[in-house]
């Protein structure tokens, strides 16, 4: 296994849900962390972890390459990992421009910084791992989507992703550059903040005694994955990289078993101990992919990974976490 103890490690979006918990297992196993964000000041999942007294908080927006290429040549790390972005599919309809200059554009500075970096260092092992999107698949005839699949993003978001995760397996091809792409199912846990999504905006409405709300018409299927599972995924494929394998690909990761908007509702209303409240279904999410799910075969064959966290369990812990700070993150 590549050793992380001592390495020095960059994380975009660190504020982020994901990149949160990311930090926190790159912080325990070693790992010298840098972490950039808009904001250096941010309530956040990792704002309320210990691991953020163990990360060096840099303010940096990724679409500007001056300030990117200053952190690079300031901390000039042997790793990146990517998962800065605008992800929220709403507001990526209403400001297409600013979800493409963070998505597209802040992957490529990204990538190009990293670049001229590790050419100078072409001595010893790098590692880019990026952040795309089962959503990146767009709509196909046939479930579950695996990644020899084409990229048919539709709306903004989805074309986002899409454009990221080629450019990023593209600058392997073109430069040899160790680059990663990790394809994830929705992902839930503790600390996530966007309380636009289903599982955090729902456990919410049903500790402050409101009907949820539901914005589709509550039938479309997901895959949900609990949040440590994904960053098993994502050190999974550091690791390869910086062992020089599977350089260039994408992984996909999920538990492959998905379940309507409804279901996923029943489950935490169970959980929650509120079956009192119904939920408010508007069925409005008509840009939205309907169903969507991906097979996770090739990441169980060639790293090793598999989920470890049940949906029953990983909903309970994350209802355990949002009972214990709704009301410091309301205050």
């Amino acid at each position: 296994m590549a050793q992380i103890a001592g390495a020095k490690v960059l994380v975009t979006g660190a504020h982020g849900f994901v990149a949160g918990h990311l930090i926190e297992r790159l912080t325990e196993a070693g790992a010298d962390v840098v972490g950039i964000d808009l904001w250096v000041l941010r309530q956040s999942y990792l704002g309320m972890s210990s691991a953020i007294r163990r990360t060096d908080l840099v303010e940096c927006d990724i679409a500007n390459m001056q300030q990117v290429q200053e952190v690079f040549d300031e901390h000039r790390p042997e790793v990146v990992m990517h998962l800065a972005a605008q992800a929220d599919v709403t507001r990526a309809l209403a400001n297409p421009l600013g979800t493409f200059e963070a998505n597209v554009r802040g992957t490529y500075i990204l990538l190009e910084c990293a670049r001229r970096l590790w050419e100078e260092e072409s001595d010893r092992p790098h590692a880019m791992v990026v952040a795309s999107s089962d959503k990146a698949y767009g709509t196909h005839e046939h479930l579950p989507y695996r990644e020899d699949d084409e990229l048919l993003g539709l709306y903004p978001y989805d074309v986002s992703k899409a454009c990221a995760d080629m450019i990023t397996r593209g600058y392997h091809r073109a430069y040899g550059m160790a680059t990663g792409v990790v394809r994830c199912a929705n992902i839930y846990g503790p600390g996530d903040l966007n309380f636009n999504r289903i599982i955090p905006g729902t456990f919410r409405s049903l500790l402050n005694g409101e009907r949820p709300v539901i914005r589709s018409d509550g039938s479309p299927l997901r895959d949900y994955m609990y949040a440590g599972d994904a960053v098993d995924g994502y050190m999974r494929v550091m690791q390869a990289l910086l062992e020089g394998e599977q350089m260039g690909e994408a992984f996909n990761f999920g538990t492959g078993e998905p379940v309507s908007v409804l279901q996923i509702f029943r489950e935490m209303v169970e959980v929650a101990g509120r079956p009192d409240l119904e939920p408010d279904v508007q069925g409005e999410a008509s840009k939205e992919l309907k169903d969507q799910f991906i097979s996770a075969a090739r990441a169980r064959r060639l790293l090793g990974w598999q989920p470890q966290v049940p949906r029953h369990e990983g909903l309970r812990r994350t209802f355990r976490w949002y009972d214990d700070k709704l009301a410091e993150l309301e205050g």
